[in-house]
C-alpha cells in the first residue's frame, strides 16, 4: 500500500509524464496574509465540507453552518471512515512489529459486524503486503536497522494534523505525507480530489513553510480482494485556484446565510440528503 518503491515510482512518473508543477509565489500557502490565499473571512470551515464538491450547489454548507442541520451518516461514508481507521491501524501495527519485534495484533475490536469482513480483508492484506516487502528489504541488505526498514516499507507519516485556520479552515488531518507529496486514501467516489489535495498542501505550506507540489490519491476497493490505484495530481496554479474559488464560495454561503438551493440532482450518499428532501417524501 504505497511502499517506498511504489511511492517513488509514482512521483517519478508524474514528473516525467505531467512535468513539474508550476506554482506562482502568490499561490503558496505561506502567503496566507495576502490575496488570493488570504481568505475573505476566518470561519473555520472543514475542508472536506466543500473541497470535494459532493453537493453541486453547496447547499450542504448552508444546512450545516447556517441552518444547524445535523448530517445523517450514510453507509458509504460510514464504511469509508471505518476502512480508513483499519488502514491506519494496520500501518501502526506493522511499525510496532518492526520496532518492538512483537507479533502484530488485529486490533479490530469495535468494528460493526456488517463491516467486519471488509475490515479483516483490508487489515490482513496491508500487513501481508508490508511483511512481504520487509522480508525483501532485509534480505537485500537495504535496511541498516529497524528505522530504515520501516522507511523502506512505509515511507509516510500518517494522520498528520495541520492547522488550517490562517486559510479560513478548521484544523484538519492529512491522511499521509511522504517524499514531499500529500497523500489521500479514498474508499469511494472522490470528485475534485485535486482541489482537496491542493487545500491540504497549502495548509501544510502555511504551517511548516515547505513546498508541497504533488498530491497522490490512492483509490482503494475492498470486495473479497483488495485493489488499489495511485493517481498523481500536480498541485499547480490551476488546482490551487480551484481550491481558493471553492473556499471563497463556501465562506460566502456561510457568512451571508445565503441558501443556494437544492441542486437538480442530489447524490444519495450526501449526509444532508434527508434534510434537503424532508418535505418531498424522498
Amino acid at each position: 500500500m504505497l511502499t517506498l518503491s511504489e511511492l517513488a515510482n509514482t512521483v517519478r512518473r508524474a514528473r516525467v509524464v505531467k512535468g513539474h508543477a508550476e506554482v506562482s509565489p502568490e499561490y503558496r500557502g505561506w502567503n496566507f496574509e495576502r490575496p488570493p490565499v488570504r481568505p475573505p473571512a476566518y470561519l473555520g470551515l472543514a475542508l472536506s465540507d466543500f473541497a470535494y464538491g459532493y453537493c453541486p450547489t453547496g447547499r450542504s454548507l448552508y444546512l450545516k453552518y447556517v441552518a444547524g442541520e445535523r448530517p445523517t451518516p450514510t453507509r458509504p461514508l460510514v464504511e469509508g471512515s471505518i476502512l480508513h481507521g483499519v488502514l491506519f491501524r494496520a500501518m501502526e501495527d506493522f511499525k510496532k512489529h518492526v520496532y518492538s519485534g512483537s507479533q502484530s495484533v488485529s486490533g479490530l475490536e469495535g468494528v460493526p459486524e456488517e463491516y467486519a469482513a471488509k475490515a479483516q480483508a483490508l487489515y490482513r492484506y496491508v500487513l501481508a503486503r508490508y511483511m512481504g516487502e520487509l522480508h525483501y528489504v532485509r534480505a537485500s541488505g537495504l535496511a541498516r536497522g529497524r528505522d530504515s526498514a520501516v522507511w523502506h516499507v512505509v515511507p509516510m507519516h500518517v494522520q498528520v494534523p495541520v492547522d488550517g485556520s490562517v486559510l479560513g479552515l478548521s484544523r484538519a488531518v492529512v491522511d499521509a505525507v511522504g517524499l514531499g507529496a500529500v497523500v489521500e486514501f479514498k474508499f469511494g467516489p472522490a470528485p475534485n480530489v485535486d482541489v482537496a489535495l491542493a487545500g491540504y498542501a497549502m495548509a501544510l505550506e502555511a504551517e511548516y513553510g515547505v513546498p508541497v507540489d504533488l498530491g497522490i490519491a490512492v483509490h482503494v476497493t475492498v470486495d473479497g480482494e483488495v485493489h488499489y490505484r495511485a493517481q498523481a495530481h500536480p498541485l499547480d496554479d490551476a488546482a490551487r485556484r480551484r481550491f481558493i474559488e471553492a473556499r471563497d464560495e463556501a465562506i460566502d454561503i456561510v457568512e451571508s446565510g445565503r441558501d443556494p438551493g437544492t441542486p437538480p440532482k442530489c447524490p444519495r450518499q450526501c449526509p444532508f440528503y434527508p434534510a434537503c428532501h424532508a418535505d418531498s417524501g424522498g
